[in-house]
């Protein structure tokens, strides 16, 4: 019965799976199903937006509907989400596949395409390229970006997009570049009315300007970026995790000869900014501040902490480089696997067709392997029933003192055949060990047995027909083992099968009429002959329990 209903089962699963195929193929869809994934795609794109968590799994029942039955505004969106989401759990070369695809589906041509949307994901895929160190391929993105917000008519994001190009240059060593951008978009802010964004680019600048002993132009910037940034308060100080700006401005006093202002903001960072790169940057600047005031003994312990700061910050941006190549190494495997994976879509109509004439297959062989199986239970149960009447014949055959020894002789013999052809039945209906357990301890023949054991009753003629048959019928095997070894119906023999039965040694005493040191004596004796070791009844017990 329950081979019939899980046959019936995956039949029914696959006809939910053909009938959902077919709705697929079909581009079967309702303008209120396209509602609801649209107003779904919206929730996910607010979630992004206010840094909210999502996940895979929410995005890509979108990207399939979209796909199918989307505008290429739509399209963009439900991938670059998907990017966004492989990006938040870490996975930057799959956010940069899903990028890519969001590009290649925008209709640039049409009138109502969303620039803004493809300038986002132009500047997600620029910022993965710049955290890749992939600095020339990031100021490729980042002019894309610009150039589509500008047609997207967002200006800020334009002049943002234009000012991330400063630090890929930066990077490259390009400093002239970086420079030029950083000045070009601080004069588009101000002329925009973006004063504090105009301030913070300036900033950047600080640093560049006093490698290059551009001292005046460096301090004017400082001015701006401390007066118009918004990172200061009315003391001076500056938001923390900004800190590192504190080395800038004890450059500019240090190359200006102002070495008490110089140290001031030294020890200012080495206070306030409590991260290896502060500490780090703040030691070194000391060192070359007491290098100038000729002071050795500051000198010495100032280069031995920035050297100590050194070493745990090269053991840090270690770790972030060795996730850097990771992520390279992932980004050309991941090309690899797409690769791959188009190549597999090809095969995509063929493989179908095969599963759908495998799976019928399949079905057809499981309904003949059931039906035979029933066939070899009936069988099994058949011959069940002649073994147990010819053992009952036998018995009358034995009490009858006309019978000649010949005809109990055939008797005998034919039990045997009985017996043989119930055991081949067996070993083919109750396969696999845990099967045969279970179905030997829930059979009603096993349960009599077992309810006598716990009445504490001793067993009868007709109760060890009874064990007799369920040795054969489910444990051929044991019984061959044990006719090679043991004289059939001795007490050996006997306390054997009821062992295998999972009777203790107790139950068996009682089952047996005999004492409990009797049966652990014969236990002792049997294990010596059949293994020709020592040991218990519990022992015997489990040895004798690995053999079916």
């Amino acid at each position: 019965m329950l081979s019939t209903f899980c046959n019936f089962a995956s039949m029914r699963r696959l006809v939910v799976y053909l009938f959902g195929l077919l709705l697929v193929l079909m581009g079967c869809t309702t303008a209120g199903e396209r509602a609801r994934m649209r107003a779904g795609l919206d929730s996910i794109n607010v979630l992004n937006r206010t840094d909210q968590p999502f996940t895979m799994q929410d995005v890509e029942p979108l990207v399939h509907f979209f796909d199918d039955h989307g505008t290429p505004n739509d399209q963009v969106l439900a991938h670059y989400l998907l990017g966004r989401a492989y990006y938040k759990h870490g996975e930057a070369p799959m956010a940069l596949k899903c990028y890519q695809d969001a590009v290649e589906l925008a209709d640039t041509t049409a009138a109502d395409c969303d620039y803004n949307q493809l300038s986002r994901v132009y500047g997600q895929m620029a910022n993965i390229f710049y955290y890749q160190g992939l600095y020339r391929q990031q100021i490729v993105h980042s002019k894309h970006a610009e150039k589509f917000a500008w047609k997207g008519k967002d200006t800020l994001a334009a002049l943002m997009c234009y000012e991330q190009q400063r630090f890929a240059y930066q990077r490259l060593e390009i400093i002239d570049s970086a420079i030029f951008i950083t000045e070009n978009v601080a004069h588009q802010y101000k002329k925009y009315g973006y004063y504090n964004r105009a301030a913070v680019a300036l900033g950047t600048n600080v640093r560049d300007l006093i490698e290059k002993g551009e001292f005046a132009k460096a301090k004017s910037y400082m001015n701006q970026y401390e007066s118009k940034s918004g990172y200061f308060d009315s003391m001076g100080n500056i938001v923390p995790g900004r800190e590192i700006y504190y080395k800038s401005k004890g450059l500019y006093y240090l190359n200006t000869n102002a070495l008490d202002s110089a140290e001031y903001y030294f020890r200012k960072e080495l206070h306030d900014g409590r991260d290896f790169n502060n500490q780090n940057a703040a030691a070194k600047g000391l060192t070359m501040l007491y290098q100038k005031r000729y002071r050795p003994d500051s000198i010495a312990k100032y280069a031995v902490y920035a050297y100590d700061m050194s070493d745990s910050l090269y053991a840090q941006k270690n770790v972030k480089e060795v996730k850097r190549i990771q992520a390279m190494y992932d980004y050309s495997r991941q090309q690899e696997i797409a690769r791959q994976e188009t190549e597999k879509t090809t095969q995509a109509n063929r493989m179908l067709l095969f599963s759908l004439i495998a799976l019928l297959t399949i079905s057809l062989i499981a309904s003949w392997l059931y039906f035979a199986r029933v066939q070899l239970i009936k069988k099994l149960q058949q011959v069940s029933i002649e073994l147990t009447a010819a053992r009952e014949e036998l018995a009358e055959l034995q009490q009858d003192s006309s019978v000649n020894h010949q005809s109990i002789m055939e008797k005998e013999e034919r039990i045997k055949q009985l017996e043989r052809k119930l055991g081949k039945y067996g070993k083919i209906v109750y396969f696999g060990a845990e099967k045969i357990e279970n179905d030997l301890q829930l059979s009603p023949n096993y349960q009599k047995i077992k309810d006598l054991a716990y009445k504490g009753r001793e067993l009868q003629q007709h109760d060890w027909d009874i064990i007799y048959q369920l040795i054969n019928e489910y444990l051929p095997g044991y019984h061959d083992f044990l006719t090679s070894k043991l004289k059939i119906n001795t007490a050996d023999y006997q306390v054997c099968l009821l062992l295998r039965l999972h009777f203790k040694a107790g139950e068996i005493a009682n089952m047996l009429g005999v004492s409990p040191p009797y049966i652990s004596k014969i236990c002792t004796t049997i294990f010596a002959v059949l293994f020709n070791k020592k040991g218990s009844s519990r022992e015997l017990a489990k040895e004798l329990a690995k053999i079916n």
